[in-house]
């Protein structure tokens, strides 16, 4: 069996706010194989981002174990984690903008993180083109940032998380900002990217996302409290038994009010009320 690319163990962070301590991770254990495109999704406050700023070295853990792209991130020297993931780890931003320099062209925000890797011209130039050329944006090489549409952005701003060729993709809400034909598009060329061989992990709130990933993961309180494919979303039962489900989810199903249930042969089935 081949090393997780995502390995936690145990996973402490709490997180200091005047004389409060607050557990944002508590014993977290979670493992991610190479190779998978995976969702994480919980309410807000249950550990989804403090989880993506460790995973993505912008923070470091209180205790417990993690590593990454097979590099243990709790005993590694800055300097080193800086290397560590410009050559392995991608990261991609809900605020798009916050991977692209405004000031740069298409092609410049491209290059920019093999430049600072001490990639030279000629292969920087090559990677650019094939990002954009993947991406759709091969017309827009030489455009400013700002004649960009918002799709093209975040295409764009792929592109230069993927520049230095990673092993692995951090997305924090990829289509959080999208109207939902774009957030189509970028979820195919995610699901593309990662049939060509590139491990992705989402966090999202966004139902359709991560329905279609490989696998969804629900954390709670800092813990992973369910998991399930993704033709399956995972929910989670209160000790009464009751059931709380996401809105969104409802939402896509059309139930927002009411709604009736009944046994089927396959389970529990949910459905709008005026429906028997």
């Amino acid at each position: 069996m081949s090393e997780p690319i995502i390995d936690c163990s145990s996973l402490i962070k709490i997180h200091k706010q005047g004389n409060l301590e607050v557990v944002a991770l508590h014993g977290l254990d979670f493992a991610m194989s190479r190779g998978e495109f995976i969702s994480v999704v919980g309410k807000s406050g249950a550990g989804k981002s403090t989880l993506l700023r460790i995973l993505a070295g912008l923070d470091v853990p209180s205790a417990g174990k993690v590593s990454v792209a097979g590099v243990s991130l709790t005993s590694i020297s800055p300097r080193d984690l800086t290397k560590h993931y410009r050559r392995r780890v991608g990261f991609l931003w809900q605020d798009f903008s916050r991977n692209l320099l405004p000031y740069l062209k298409v092609m410049q925000n491209v290059e920019l993180p093999m430049l600072l890797s001490g990639v030279g011209t000629r292969e920087r130039r090559r990677r650019a083109k094939e990002l954009l050329e993947a991406t759709g944006l091969h017309n827009q090489s030489f455009s400013t940032i700002h004649t960009l549409s918002g799709g093209q952005q975040q295409r764009l701003a792929l592109c230069v998380a993927l520049a230095g060729d990673p092993e692995l993709l951090l997305a924090d809400e990829p289509t959080g900002e999208l109207d939902t034909e774009t957030s189509l598009e970028i979820y195919e060329l995610l699901r593309r990217l990662n049939q060509e061989g590139l491990s992705i992990m989402v966090v999202t709130h966004d139902v359709a996302l991560a329905k279609r990933t490989d696998r969804v993961v629900r954390l709670a309180d800092g813990k992973m409290v369910a998991q399930g494919t993704g033709d399956s979303y995972p929910v989670t039962l209160d000790a009464g038994g009751a059931v709380t489900l996401p809105r969104d989810l409802l939402l896509a199903a059309g139930i927002e009010h009411e709604a009736g249930a009944k046994l089927t042969p396959d389970g529990i089935l949910l459905h709008r009320k005026e429906e028997q």
